[in-house]
């Protein structure tokens, strides 16, 4: 879609909500326009994030596409003992995400961190709530987690491992390191990992939010 001077547009943020604004001077790498009218509030999103490990790059792009639509607020992409994937372009996440959030009418998109290794995540577990979905582990269902404390400012991080699952080691480093922890059982299917991204935040959505 060609967008002329005059043509209506909607702005919007996390701080102000979504506003129409009219395009008043365009050029090469940007355009100014003028707010008109605010059209909605920004509503307070739910204080869940994902800590994933990247798959082939069209699964990964569903992944943070459809995460972004979800809802999720932080995204760490993050390297395992399994994990193929050596590199990853976070620039290209963050256009998925912007996107995604534009497609859907969201009016924030999630912070995509840097690719770490699962043991430079240890302070980011051990201010967090974590659900960590592990097929191999005896988890309970997500209606039956009764120990789980959580508040507005405690983030619930969502924990998908690579494809061929964790090694016993980071089940224990995400266990001990972990403010909360609960593992979660999606049933009794083994599933993709990016299948399982999906079903485990639409789980967390549901229960949480």
């Amino acid at each position: 879609m060609r967008l002329d001077i005059g043509s209506e547009i909607a702005l919007f943020n996390s701080n102000s909500g979504e506003w129409k604004a009219i395009i008043t001077k365009i050029n090469k790498k940007n355009l100014t326009a003028e707010v008109v009218s605010k059209i909605s509030d920004y509503v307070i999103e739910p204080n869940i994030s994902l800590l994933f490990s990247p798959i082939k790059n069209l699964n990964s792009e569903a992944i943070i596409r459809q995460s972004t639509e979800l809802g999720v607020k932080n995204i760490f992409p993050t390297f395992f003992q399994r994990t193929v994937i050596k590199k990853i372009n976070t620039d290209k996440f963050i256009s998925y995400s912007i996107g995604a959030a534009q497609q859907c009418g969201r009016m924030s998109i999630p912070s995509i961190d840097n690719y770490q290794k699962l043991d430079q995540r240890i302070n980011l577990l051990s201010k967090s709530n974590v659900l960590m979905f592990d097929e191999n582990l005896k988890g309970k269902s997500i209606q039956k987690i009764d120990q789980f404390n959580t508040d507005d400012k405690t983030e619930i991080i969502v924990i998908i491992g690579p494809e061929g699952g964790f090694e016993e080691k980071e089940r224990q480093l995400i266990f001990k390191n972990s403010k909360n922890f609960q593992n979660v059982s999606l049933g009794p299917q083994i599933l993709k990992a990016d299948t399982a991204v999906i079903a485990a935040l639409s789980l967390t959505f549901h229960y949480f939010s």
